[in-house]
């Protein structure tokens, strides 16, 4: 069904013009800056509810404390005077009282009225007052709202002759100009109302924007993040400490992604590359073989061939796997107190034959009881990685020299080469996955890159930690430390806890 011009057209004019309400509506500092009008509108009515009830109150009460005082002072009169007197008496009163002034007998007759007769204007509410006071009891009376313009308060107080009562003065108040007064304060205090609720919404969309322009900022460079700009960064410019500390918060995320982001493409790129080549050479080997038939020993001298290759693929593999395991902590690692000074000097005695062969001089210098709690195979694996990057790297007729010393509660171990050295700006790199500062010759050595990582993460996970020094020309040093058995009771909750988490997986 098609809507008409004429039809449309109301409901366009009734969009444009709670358009802004709506956009109000819909944003958060629309919706702050409504509640802030919200609440000041509840406070506004509530003091005007409460001002009325206590001012109503007093000026009610003061009002009839001063007509019972006129009317104590009529009453004494006519008492202390002749009957003949009261309208005299009462003649001179109303000259002087403001009001209404009537004298009604106990047989209901008016005696004295000085204008319009109270009875008349006040309806029952007069009468039952003019009763009670019959009865001996003074009475107030209203005969219609406070706040209304024509409303009279009304006294009625009895005469009393010889203990008895003998008639009853009426005196009315018009409350005119307590019907101005609230008329003025409440126009005073709507328009000073309207004024502050305008005022408490435009500062609190001005407050909300400020405290929102942040966000604004955290959204954009959010949005640039995804987009592939992993080095935008936010600006702490704002003087709040809570959005600071999320934007220092958000920034350290940024970064850490970005590390994140950029190890795994390297990770994705290294790997692939590390598995392209072997893949590449039995592809190339495979189908050279198939070109023509062969005598059995040259199948077999190819296949071992291909066997090495695929064994430089397990390892890479191996290595991987260690690694992905390192980093989602689920290492497996044995809790175990270990002789670490014999683990050292086995690894040690293994790699004499392979100094020697090269004309390196290896010193072992391992102090004796040295025990740690942990895992043995890993950590001969960190000493075995750390003796074949020396013997890699350490040129003929040079030294390595292979220490292990107990210091302050731990185990310190260190290998010496006095090879080329590293380049600083290779240093804080080394232990990166595949990472190599001399490409082509650890190519050539059948390095995957992947053995000062797995070492560092096997040293970490047995809370230790490893560095590297070096200078170019002179030589390197690799270091690691290893809380010794019994001195860190930290580092058993920590084993317990990661070996229970393998359990569990």
């Amino acid at each position: 069904m098609r809507l008409s011009a004429r039809s449309s057209a109301p409901l366009y004019f009734t969009y444009r013009l709670f358009r802004p309400f709506i956009y109000l509506i819909s944003t958060f500092r629309g919706r702050l800056a409504l509640l802030y009008m919200a609440v000041e509108f509840a406070l506004l009515v509530f003091a005007g509810v409460l001002l009325y009830v206590v001012l109503s109150h007093q000026i009610s009460s003061s009002v009839d404390q001063q007509l019972k005082r006129q009317a104590t002072t009529a009453v004494r009169e006519l008492e202390t005077s002749r009957f003949h007197f009261w309208n005299q008496e009462m003649t001179k009163f109303s000259k002087h009282f403001l009001g209404t002034v009537q004298l009604v007998g106990t047989n209901g007759v008016l005696l004295f009225s000085s204008d319009r007769g109270l009875i008349g204007r006040g309806g029952s509410e007069v009468t039952e007052a003019l009763q009670s006071a019959m009865a001996g009891s003074t009475a107030f009376i209203s005969t219609r709202s406070l706040l209304r313009e024509d409303n009279i308060r009304v006294v009625a107080m009895p005469v009393h002759r010889a203990g008895f009562v003998v008639a009853v003065v009426l005196l009315g108040r018009s409350t005119g100009e307590i019907h101005s007064f609230f008329e003025l304060m409440y126009l005073i205090g709507g328009l000073l109302g309207l004024i502050s609720m305008l005022v408490s919404a435009y500062v609190g969309y001005v407050m909300a924007r400020r405290a929102l322009k942040p966000m604004d900022e955290i959204g954009a460079v959010a949005i640039s993040f995804a987009a592939g700009d992993l080095s935008r960064r936010l600006e702490l410019s704002t003087p709040d400490r809570e959005i600071r500390h999320l934007m220092r918060t958000l920034n350290k995320m940024f970064a850490d992604l970005e590390a994140s982001i950029q190890a795994q493409k390297r990770f994705t790129a290294d790997a692939s590359h590390e598995l392209r080549i072997p893949l590449t050479i039995l592809r190339g080997e495979i189908e050279v073989t198939l070109r023509r038939k062969r005598r059995p020993r040259e199948y077999e001298e190819v296949l071992r061939q291909q066997l090495e290759i695929i064994d430089r693929m397990q390892r890479i593999v191996d290595g991987l796997l260690t690694l992905a395991r390192a980093d989602a902590g689920l290492l497996e690692l044995a809790r175990d107190e270990i002789d670490f000074s014999l683990l050292l000097q086995e690894v040690g005695q293994q790699h004499l034959t392979l100094f020697a062969g090269k004309d390196v001089r290896f010193d072992i210098e391992i102090e004796d009881g040295l025990r740690v709690i942990g895992d043995q195979d890993r950590l001969s694996r960190v000493a075995f990685n750390l003796l074949n990057n020396a013997y890699k790297h350490a040129p003929t007729n040079t030294r390595v020299r292979f220490t292990a010393v107990a210091r302050d509660n731990e185990v310190a171990v260190a290998v010496a080469d006095e090879g080329p050295g590293i380049a600083p700006e290779h240093v804080d790199h080394i232990f990166d996955r595949f990472y190599r500062s001399d490409e082509a010759r650890d190519r050539e050595t059948g390095g995957a890159g992947l053995g000062l990582a797995i070492s560092k993460r096997i040293v970490e996970a047995h809370g230790g930690n490893i560095e590297v020094e070096s200078t170019l020309g002179e030589g390197t040093v690799f270091r690691f430390r290893l809380p010794l058995a019994g001195a860190n009771p930290k580092l058993t909750t920590r084993l317990e806890r990661v070996i229970t988490q393998t359990n569990d997986e």
